[in-house]
Order: structure tokens, then C-alpha cells, then sequence
């Protein structure tokens, strides 16, 4: 079998974090499938003009033992995004050429995310006769950030592809629904070998010791950190050997750094600033539990990958969540309640001995390592090619 990954943003350079999902499952399939591949039209914004990156060109690189192709080109119509997606399609087109020369037509394209990934391989699908299947991974479908109009353009592509798969249950029950169909269906994100490498029975509980709960994510409004903040506020009132643990960065981070200031919680919250996949997995590793405290996710891969470090979640019910945790593992409440999060907060530090952290990495490997999420694509994979034929 021969799969071609198109993902819609994809990391820039080793240690990058953005859209290292996509490279992470790559590298999983290529385990497992005779030849992976991937392409990616890398658009610049106008601001690496001023850097002096002004030329287009292709580039190829082995990842890992997986070729990427990457086409690197400036977006010379930002703001019009019909104009902005024809000039995506047409470099990922001629990226697509390129790759076939030296390895040849794949069997199946895979598209993250309808928009741009998905569109592309829709058209790639019509002019050469190759199925495809699109994963969708964000949130504006929740909070009502996609247009009519974008809602129908998308169908044409859902109505042509082999397979749409969505990343949550609750995501996969909102697709349907936001694009009357039910055409979508559930395949988790899939979690990294390396968060199983990890000796979780080497974790050691000490009653006496200062106990460390922690958050990794961008730092935007929707992650909801100032209530994840003041949540620890009224839990530290109660649990006075407890800290909190703020990983990444982004629009948000000046802001939440004051409100830690104003609540005079500097020596009991730290801000570990933008962190590279091993260090993401270093800190939480040595941390005892994951709190997140977003008002949206698709998915929820922290979490997972949490859980995969033997660590107990608490999480709010923000849609991706509620496929990953249950009364084992972790508590869900209800989100933008920092009162309830502070509440489970407390009771899972109460709890803590019953977490076992062996039987919370045995239930993330069942359900999100790579060989279980792997086996549910190549299920889909089979299914697209047979149908196509």
C-alpha cells in the first residue's frame, strides 16, 4: 500500500509543535505501510519578504524514512481566500507531480483538515483517480466560526471522499450535523511511542511532598487559563502543598502572567514558556496530574498523551475529552466554571492513591498508541481502494 499525507499546516523546522500531530501519525504509518509519503505547500506570509525569502521553490527531504516534499511560496493575495486556495491547490498540485516522478502514483491520499488539505486532495482525486480521506482536527465548527458558505463548500469535498473521519465522538455527532450528513465517522488522534517509553512504575507517591498539577497548550482565550488560574486559586486555599505548571506560550500569556501577579500566586504557578515535544513529555512525566480547562477541543491529544505517562486528568467537558477519560483515569466537569474545576481538582488530589498509574498507561495504549490507531486507518485505507476499484 502507498499513502500520500496532505496535512493543512505542518511543522517548520525540528522541535516545532505545530501541527506535530500530523508528522507523528505519519511517522507511525510508515511503521506500518509499505510507503508513506507527504506533501505540503508551505505558504509565507508577506512578512518573509522582509526576511529575504522571496524565492519559490521545492525542497525534499527524508523524515525519518518517510520523503516530504514541501513547496515554499509567498501568499501574494492575503485576505481573498478564494484566490488564497486556488494558489494552494496549484502549488500542492505541481508538488504532487514532482513526488509522483520519483515514487509514483499513491493508492490513497490523506487530507487533515477540509480546509486547505482537503480541497486539494479532492481535486488531485478527480483528475487522477485516486480516493482520498479527509480527518478534520479543529474547533471553529464548535464555536461557530465557519461560514454557510464554507460549510457548502465543503460538502462537495465530503460527498467525494472515501472516508471523513473525525477525531472525537462529540466532534464526529457535530460534523455530521453541521454538514446533514452521516458520513463521518471516529478514529482518534494517535499518541506517540515515545510517551510509552516512559517506566510509569517507577512513580513514587509521597503524601508529603508538594503535589504538581500541569497544563500545556497555546495560550489563547479558548484554552480558558485564566479559569484553570483561578481554579488553583480556591484549591491552594485547601491544599496548600499544591502547584501549578503552565507549559507554552501565545496571545494570552502577558495577561495570565498578571492575573497570577494580582491573585499573588507567583511562587505557586510557573510559566515553563514554549516547550519542544521532549520537554512537553519531561515535565508532565514528572509532574502527578494534567489539568486542562479549554472550552473547545476536537480531540484532546495532551490529554491522551497524559494519560500515556501514567498521570490523572482532570478536564473540562469541551468535546474531545469525553472519548478519552473515564472514572478510572481521571473527573470531567463542566466548562468556564473555575468553582467546579477547582472541586475536581481537589478531589482527584484526595483520590490520588487510587490512580494507578500502570492501569492508566495500559488504557491509553489500548485505545490511542500507534499500533491500535494505525490498525482503524488501514481498515479505511482498504475500504477506500476497494470501493474506488
Amino acid at each position: 500500500m502507498h499513502i500520500v499525507i496532505i496535512p493543512s499546516w505542518y511543522p517548520e523546522y525540528e522541535g516545532d509543535i505545530d501541527g506535530s500531530f500530523f508528522r507523528e501519525q505519519t511517522l507511525a504509518l510508515n511503521q506500518f505501510i509499505d510507503l508513506v509519503g507527504l506533501i505540503y505547500p508551505q505558504m509565507r506570509s508577506f512578512s518573509a519578504l522582509k526576511k529575504g525569502k522571496v524565492k519559490s521553490c521545492i525542497s525534499i527531504e527524508e523524515d525519518s524514512g518517510f520523503p516530504t516534499y514541501r513547496f515554499h511560496f509567498t501568499n501574494l493575495t492575503p485576505g481573498f481566500t478564494s484566490l488564497t486556495l486556488k494558489s494552494w491547490i496549484k502549488k500542492g498540485e505541481q508538488l504532487f507531480l514532482n513526488y509522483v516522478k520519483e515514487h509514483g502514483f499513491p493508492d490513497v491520499l490523506h487530507a487533515h483538515s477540509l480546509y486547505k488539505a482537503g480541497f486539494l486532495a479532492e481535486h488531485l482525486s478527480r483528475k487522477y483517480n485516486i480516493p482520498f480521506v479527509v480527518t478534520e482536527h479543529i474547533s471553529a465548527y464548535a464555536k461557530g466560526e465557519v461560514s454557510s458558505k464554507d460549510i457548502n463548500l465543503g460538502k462537495a469535498v465530503i460527498n467525494n471522499a472515501s472516508a471523513c473521519v473525525a477525531v472525537s465522538e462529540e466532534f464526529r455527532t457535530l460534523l455530521n450535523e453541521r454538514f446533514d450528513t452521516n458520513k463521518w465517522s471516529f478514529i482518534p488522534n494517535i499518541v506517540s511511542d515515545e510517551f510509552f517509553s516512559y517506566d510509569v512504575n517507577s512513580v513514587k507517591s509521597d503524601a508529603d511532598r508538594e503535589f504538581v498539577f500541569i497544563n500545556v497548550c497555546g495560550h489563547h482565550y479558548i484554552k480558558r487559563l485564566d479559569v484553570l488560574i483561578n481554579a488553583f486559586n480556591f484549591a491552594l486555599k485547601l491544599l496548600p502543598n499544591i502547584k501549578l505548571l503552565i507549559g507554552g506560550d501565545g496571545p494570552e500569556t502577558n495577561s495570565l502572567k498578571k492575573l497570577v501577579n494580582d491573585l499573588h500566586l507567583h511562587e505557586k504557578v510557573e510559566f515553563l514558556g514554549r516547550l519542544s515535544r521532549s520537554q512537553v513529555q519531561y515535565h508532565v512525566f514528572e509532574s502527578d496530574a494534567f489539568v486542562l480547562s479549554s472550552e473547545y477541543e476536537t480531540f484532546g491529544v495532551v490529554v491522551a498523551e497524559a494519560l500515556a505517562l501514567g498521570k490523572p486528568v482532570v478536564s473540562t467537558k469541551s468535546g474531545g475529552p469525553e472519548s478519552i477519560i473515564n472514572d478510572e483515569v481521571g473527573l470531567l466537569v463542566d466548562k468556564n466554571s473555575p468553582e467546579l474545576l477547582a472541586q475536581a481538582m481537589i478531589e482527584l488530589y484526595e483520590q490520588r492513591r487510587f490512580y494507578d498509574p500502570v492501569k492508566i498507561r495500559a488504557y491509553s495504549q489500548n485505545r490511542f498508541s500507534q499500533k491500535s490507531v494505525v490498525k482503524q486507518l488501514i481498515k479505511t485505507y482498504q475500504a477506500a481502494l476497494a470501493n474506488n476499484e
